[in-house]
């Protein structure tokens, strides 16, 4: 069953990116790699992307970025901060491609993963997508800067 993905605008469509089964072949279209396949991205038709977990530092990695198209960032539990900081430094290393969270992602994280300059997220099984939907916008002024907000609301006088 494709995953529902919910894009920081509020609009809600089916995940368009495959990824390679356990035989082994290369799905037609969009594909999503595992860090351990980057090895295959040249076979890639479509769109390519790349997941990673927690494990899979942007610092200690070498990752493609030029040539990816999205960058998933698995966050293996809400209370692990590392896929916010790996968000961060993808954009510092100049990913200008979709970023997008999933695994442990829930309404209440995604005002937080938008602030870090995720586009796009999948919730975790069971969470109502309309739900999140509704509450994007729940807080329209950060108290703290951040990648996406250069200046503390204080500092604007807001």
């Amino acid at each position: 069953m494709p995953n529902t993905v919910l894009f920081k605008d509020g609009s809600i469509c089916e995940d368009e990116y495959q990824m390679i089964g356990e035989d082994g072949v290369m799905p037609t279209g969009n594909v999503l790699l595992r860090a351990t396949e980057l090895d295959r991205l040249a076979e890639v038709q479509g769109k390519k992307g790349l997941l990673i977990s927690v494990a899979n530092s942007p610092e200690d990695y070498s990752f493609p970025v030029n040539q990816l198209d999205l960058i998933a960032i698995e966050f293996a539990g809400f209370n692990d901060g590392r896929g916010y900081s790996f968000a961060a430094l993808l954009r510092r290393q100049g990913f200008v491609g979709e970023l997008r969270a999933v695994g442990d992602v829930f309404k209440d994280t995604l005002n937080y993963m938008k602030r870090v300059s995720f586009d796009s997220f999948i919730l975790k099984e069971g969470k109502d997508v309309n739900e999140a939907a509704a509450g994007l916008n729940d807080f329209t002024v950060p108290y703290q800067a951040s990648v996406a907000v250069q200046k503390a609301s204080y500092q604007t006088g807001q």
